[in-house]
């Protein structure tokens, strides 16, 4: 607040000493028409964008006559209103890095005013009969302060308004933006304007005040490849889970951060930066913070998973000595060679990578892939490991994002709402390690019994044998089956029923150990068994185990084995995400498209 009343109080001692300087009067006006130089186009994602440069050619008005030698050049006040938010960085509060220039002054001769909120006394300028400002020794360089007439607003104040023998010119540049707030045109492109006030508006006549200084329009177009691999946890992996290209929506969207000393007005730099002048107080204009940085964000990393990506990419819009390409800048946590790099080392849940642009080609259309690796080392003997059953998500943008612009933020800086892949997409997916079985038939009607035996068969002693696992098993019993006597609870038997080893009082903390053999019979299991000559189950049983190599035995009979008896091994269904495709299928005409279970011994 006190920023403001000091603000305040500079424009109304302004006026005062204005008042007090001879005015530009209507014999010492100029004739002024407004020009956009360029209309670039401008990134709809950007909290900062760059717009084109505005410029007033002036003639002597009707009568009017140059300032003569010995006497000060009349005063005037130049505001430029806009139609979005201004967000020119402040060097001091309220001066800021956008500039008037008057005459184009050549580096050699820019004289910059030192004193942007009291140049009427700071800055004055003496007469020389309407020669060019491009000269040393006349103040030429001013700097534009925050406000005016609205809050999009930037002022200049104490111009030197000074009829010229032939022509004269005010160029106004480094005014950012805030492109998000403009709203998407129907055609994907909408329209900056700027409106160009002069006070005392008898010291210039403007032609052409309002004109457009930039469209906006989406910057970038973000594609996910994703190959999504289902790793095991219990093997130890490394491949390319993704690839992440970033394309430009239009040639300029990809900036570079300067291309040398940007100090020439009237010149197109194609750059992130504007003009750049160091200012009296040492303070630098119009220099960005870098180029155009791309960033994607990997989400829901599974811990243990090292995660790596491609250090750089060159665009395929690269023509001859022309090189358009990205360099990563952040994170790095170890190379891993091969222009890759890993950004995590197993213990992050996320990591944002980013990417920064360092060569363009402004005439083309740029694109810009990254290749994404995941890699880590199997853990069978730890099934309950936390990086089973996760996805991994990718969401990619402009870097850095922010949720609203901030005045103290970088240049350039984006948006963390326009233009954001929502949701992220899927790289690749963690899952246990595990052997289905089938039991394709089970009994406990009456008079008959079923016994089970699943063996954890992962300890051996040959060399390239199955590495030791532990685990748990789930049997899920499937079929008809018939109510308690006496109207009681159905049978855990039926479509529902479930059956653990972590339930199973005879195991250590229900895990079957590695050579170990988890054997029960649904007489054991089951409340009601042989309760009445109807009741029982009568189906199949699905195990689930928590673990590789695990072999199922089933041996049905009658009670007491008397009459009956019959012995199988149990089948083995192909577990996420290896797909049941059928061994005799070898993608002949005959079985083009055919699937169906892998049931084995």
């Amino acid at each position: 607040m006190a920023d403001f009343r000091r603000c305040i109080l500079a424009f109304a001692t302004l006026v005062l000493v204005l008042g007090l300087v001879a005015p530009a009067s209507a014999q010492q006006s100029l004739n002024c028409t407004v020009s956009a130089a360029v209309t670039p186009n401008l990134r709809h994602e950007g909290f900062t964008e760059l717009t084109g440069d505005i410029l007033l050619t002036c003639i002597p008005g009707q009568g009017s006559v140059p300032t003569p030698p010995g006497s000060f050049i009349p005063q005037a006040n130049f505001t430029v209103s806009l139609s979005a938010p201004v967000t020119s960085r402040i060097l001091g509060s309220p001066a800021t890095e956008a500039l008037l220039l008057i005459d184009n002054p050549s580096p050699t001769n820019q004289d910059i005013c030192g004193s942007p909120t009291n140049p009427a006394i700071a800055c004055q300028v003496m007469g020389d009969g309407g020669l060019t400002f491009n000269q040393p020794g006349k103040f030429n360089v001013f700097q534009g302060i925050m406000g005016g007439p609205g809050t999009n607003s930037v002022t200049f104040l104490g111009i030197p308004v000074d009829p010229p023998t032939t022509s004269r010119t005010f160029r106004i540049t480094n005014i950012r933006i805030d492109a998000t707030s403009v709203p998407a045109g129907a055609a994907g492109l909408s329209p900056v304007f700027a409106f160009v006030s002069v006070s005392p508006s008898s010291s210039v006549t403007i032609n052409n005040p309002q004109n457009y200084v930039g469209f906006v329009s989406n910057g970038l177009n973000v594609s996910t490849t994703p190959l999504n691999p289902h790793f095991l946890q219990c093997v130890t992996d490394n491949q390319q889970v993704g690839t992440v290209t970033f394309t430009e929506n239009f040639a300029t969207a990809f900036k570079v951060r300067t291309n040398g000393l940007q100090n020439v007005p009237n010149q197109i730099y194609y750059s992130e930066s504007g003009l750049e002048l160091t200012l009296p107080s040492e303070l630098e204009t119009g220099l960005a913070d870098t180029g155009t940085r791309l960033q994607t964000t990997i989400s829901n990393i599974p811990s243990g998973v090292i995660i790596s990506a491609s250090t750089y990419a060159v665009s395929p819009a690269s023509v001859g000595t022309v090189l358009s390409d990205a360099t990563m800048v952040s994170p790095v946590t170890g190379t891993t060679g091969g222009g890759v790099v890993a950004v995590t080392d197993g213990t992050q849940s996320s990591v944002t990578l980013i990417w920064e642009v360092f060569n363009t080609n402004s005439f083309a259309i740029d694109s810009l892939s990254f290749q994404i690796f995941a890699s880590f080392i199997g853990a069978p003997g730890n099934p309950g490991s936390p990086m089973v059953n996760t996805t991994a998500m990718a969401m990619s943008g402009f870097s850095p994002q922010l949720p609203s612009y901030s005045s103290s933020g970088p240049i350039p800086e984006f948006s963390s709402s326009v233009n954001i892949q929502t949701p992220g997409t899927n790289l690749f997916q963690v899952t246990l390690c595990q052997t289905i079985l089938l039991f394709p038939y089970i009994t406990d009607f009456f008079g008959f019994d079923t016994g089970i035996a699943i063996s954890n068969t992962s300890l051996d002693n040959l060399a390239i044998g199955a590495a030791p696992q532990t685990g748990a098993c789930q049997v899920n019993f499937y079929g008809a089956s018939t109510a308690l006597p006496g109207g009681g609870a159905a049978t855990s038997l039926g479509s529902s029923g479930v059956y653990s080893s972590t339930v199973d009082t005879s195991l250590t903390n229900g895990l079957i150990n590695p050579g170990m053999t988890w054997s029960f019979s649904l007489s054991q299991i089951d409340p009601g068994y042989n309760s009445t000559s109807t009741y029982g189950t009568t189906g199949y049983a699905i195990a689930t185990c928590n673990f590789q190599y695990a072999h199922g035995y089933s041996f049905v009979s009658d009670t007491g084995i008397r009459n009956f008896a019959a012995a199988y091994l149990a089948l083995i269904i192909p577990d996420v995400p290896r797909a049941p495709q059928p061994f005799s299928c070898t993608g002949t005409a005959g079985c083009v498209g055919e699937s169906g279970e892998q049931l084995v011994h």
